[in-house]
């Protein structure tokens, strides 16, 4: 678990929003960790590989966003079920995955996501969705 910006402060006056990174690929939470650094949004960063630790950090964080890849295989926390508990909690939640078949996207549109960024994404559209999510 990482967090870029402990103290919140970034451009401007504008409060830091917090954003959990949720995928067990390595490279895939670095390009979203880059893509929301080079944001003119300032954010504080968390990231989790895995569903358990996922549920603790957005406990302890309160996250404005969630960037959730629902396959996390080796957790017994799937992100299907992570997705159901951070809706529940009102956590905005943007589904990330190359694996979201069309039943999984519907169910985690149906529990409460904001959408669905599907791999492989351009940084352009993994900013435009992130942006969209933080902006309502």
């Amino acid at each position: 678990m990482t967090a870029s910006d402990p103290q919140g402060q970034g451009v401007g006056k504008r409060a830091a929003a917090t954003v959990l990174i949720v995928d067990d690929e390595a490279p895939a939470r670095t390009l979203l960790r880059k893509t929301l650094e080079a944001m003119s949004v300032p954010c504080r960063i968390f990231e989790a590989a895995d569903g358990e630790t996922a549920l603790e950090v957005a406990r302890r964080s309160s996250p404005d966003l969630v960037l959730l890849d629902i396959v996390l295989p080796g957790s017994s926390t799937s992100g299907v079920l992570v997705c159901q508990e951070l809706c529940k909690a009102h956590t905005k939640v943007l589904v990330v995955s190359g694996n979201a078949t069309g039943s999984i996207a519907q169910a985690c549109l149906s529990m409460g996501a904001a959408d669905i960024l599907r791999k492989p994404f351009s940084v352009q559209d993994a900013r435009a969705m992130i942006e969209s999510c933080l902006a309502s």
